[in-house]
């Protein structure tokens, strides 16, 4: 289970830190993609192969959501010091120039540029209680 937030800075090359609990669940190469609300989200070759198998059985009219995932979507090494490269196109579309934040999302992790992650959780904050009422969540 992939959970937690991490910040860490993306160096020179454009490669990020993958964070070291994640590391053997995801394994040596991941697969990295446009995400919702502008992130990134990288999956394992196990994962991503579970996505694939959704979306090649979707009906022809969800062919846009196909190309969302499947035009982005890059295989990427992970190097010894557990840290991806992530592609340019990618960072232009999540906004990523420097400061990232990593979130394990359960399956798959999220990264974020450091300011839309402040605006996403200023947002979630004012929509918690509320959705937690909607979905019985005894916390």
């Amino acid at each position: 289970m992939l959970r937690g937030e991490f910040r860490y800075t993306l160096d020179e090359k454009g490669r990020v830190v993958l964070p070291p609990p994640f590391r053997r669940e995801l394994g040596e190469t991941v697969i990295v993609t446009r995400g919702f609300d502008n992130c990134i989200w990288v999956y394992s070759k196990k994962g991503w192969a579970g996505v694939e198998k959704v979306l090649r059985g979707l009906p022809l009219r969800e062919r846009d959501f196909q190309r969302f995932l499947f035009a982005a979507a890059r295989d990427v090494e992970v190097d010894r010091q557990g840290r991806i490269s992530l592609p340019e196109t990618l960072r232009e579309y999540a906004a990523i120039n420097k400061d990232v934040v990593v979130t394990g999302m359960g399956t798959r992790l999220e990264i974020w540029s450091e300011a839309r992650w402040k605006e996403v959780v200023t947002r979630i904050q004012r929509q918690a209680v509320e959705i937690a009422e909607k979905i019985d969540v005894s916390l």
